[in-house]
């Protein structure tokens, strides 16, 4: 059951640690697995030296999770699942959920020194996408007046 893993698992802070290959790219990540979100949060502050409040955390449904992770996440009979990584110098924090037959994920992305929720980044863009529209027709407007 444990051919997607590469070392045995261990015991850190509240959660079992371990690294996983991926079936679908083949990448070697550090994951760590557990049925307490406080201890999720925990792995996430040894790894990444911030805190991030879990609690207010936007889930969306995860059709995507790899057949790895959810294999690892069902044989341990946790709940949630966590990694960090780096791509493309930017950090970002990944949060597995498994309610049921259901996956969902929250992630999250350093931006300034602060790691950002995905969903705040994209409201954000939402937002900057409207302003610089208004602004383009506001003053695309005010040119035919004249």
């Amino acid at each position: 059951m444990l051919e997607s893993s590469l070392t045995v698992p261990t015991w850190q802070k509240g959660c079992i640690e371990e690294m996983v290959i991926l079936n679908e790219t083949r990448d070697v990540i550090k994951y760590s697995f557990s049925n307490s979100l406080d201890n999720i949060k925990t792995a996430i502050y040894a790894r990444t030296g911030h805190n991030i409040n879990l609690q207010r955390a936007v889930w969306k449904q995860n059709p995507d999770l790899s057949i790895s992770v959810k294999h690892l996440m069902n044989y341990y009979n946790v709940n949630f699942s966590m990694t960090t990584d780096i791509i493309d110098k930017v950090n970002f924090i990944v949060v597995n959920m498994r309610v049921g037959d259901n996956w969902f994920i929250t992630g999250y992305e350093e931006k300034n020194g602060k790691f950002v929720s995905w969903d705040s980044i994209h409201t954000y863009s939402i937002a900057v996408r409207m302003v610089k529209d208004f602004i383009k027709r506001y003053y695309s407007s005010d040119d035919t007046d004249d």
